[in-house]
């Protein structure tokens, strides 16, 4: 072939973009979501499919030992989990996986799962302690509130409905004018109690009438050689149909940590 011809050079141009396009479309792509309950669970996989990722399904008992193909695991078991679970999902993310832990991934049922909840940095207390007693909100519409404005995992495509003045009621770093998006008719837990400030908080909660504001919707923490990010929101299907709520978790799998 002539290597002066228009196709020879076409030839070149395409050797070249090929591998381009193979590495780009293999990277941060696979996801897996390991749950109990799948009604929401299916509209966020379709959600993430929409959006270019190749989404796999596992319940406890179908759980892979080795997760280390997946660049993102979701965790959205309800009920007390299994120990193997517990040590699975610890393993993948301390060799250096990305774990996103959804709503009931910490509720009062992981009580009973105290190697997770230490290793989520977290305490929770029995529904009479006096001080931080556990309690559930259901059936409210609240605001999640960035905490974090700079940050590109509360910015990057979503549409903020109003500001709104935030003061939590336990932790006096976080008071001030803030943009928020609200979630409807869904549920919230109140006192998830952080151990340690090795974390990133990025959103907040604030009830409609401002009687309950935490800084817990939303926050991310380096584990080993990975990270594990939780997000209150989510007990509902039209959470994840939130366009704004469905962004904050695209951006997360899109943001680059380094």
């Amino acid at each position: 072939m002539n290597i002066k011809s228009p196709s020879f050079k076409f030839l070149l141009v395409l050797i070249v973009l090929i591998p381009i396009s193979i590495s780009v479309f293999a990277q941060k792509n696979k996801v897996l979501i390991v749950s109990d309950t799948w009604p929401e669970m299916d509209v966020l996989a379709d959600g993430l499919k929409e959006n270019g990722y190749l989404v796999s399904k596992a319940n406890e008992d179908e759980l892979q030992s080795y997760l280390s193909g997946f660049d993102f695991v979701f965790m959205y078991v309800h009920v007390t989990q299994k120990p193997r679970t517990t040590q699975v999902l610890i393993d993948y993310t301390m060799n250096g996986g990305s774990l996103v832990v959804l709503h009931h991934g910490i509720s009062s049922s992981k009580m009973k799962n105290p190697d997770w909840l230490d290793f989520l940095g977290i305490q929770l207390y029995p529904r009479d302690h006096k001080e931080y007693p556990w309690k559930v909100l259901a059936n409210l519409t609240y605001s999640m509130v960035n905490l974090n404005p700079g940050h590109f995992i509360t910015s990057n495509g979503i549409e903020y409905e109003k500001v709104i003045p935030f003061k939590s009621e336990y932790e006096t770093n976080y008071e001030g004018e803030f943009s928020a998006f609200q979630l409807v008719n869904t549920e919230l837990f109140l006192n998830q109690r952080f151990t340690d400030d090795q974390r990133t908080i990025l959103f907040g909660f604030r009830t409609e009438d401002g009687s309950r504001v935490q800084p817990t919707s939303g926050w991310y923490r380096p584990k080993g050689k990975g990270i594990v990010f939780y997000y209150q929101a989510g007990h509902e299907e039209s959470d994840y149909q939130n366009p704004n709520f469905l962004q904050v978790i695209l951006n997360t799998l899109e943001w680059d940590p380094s």
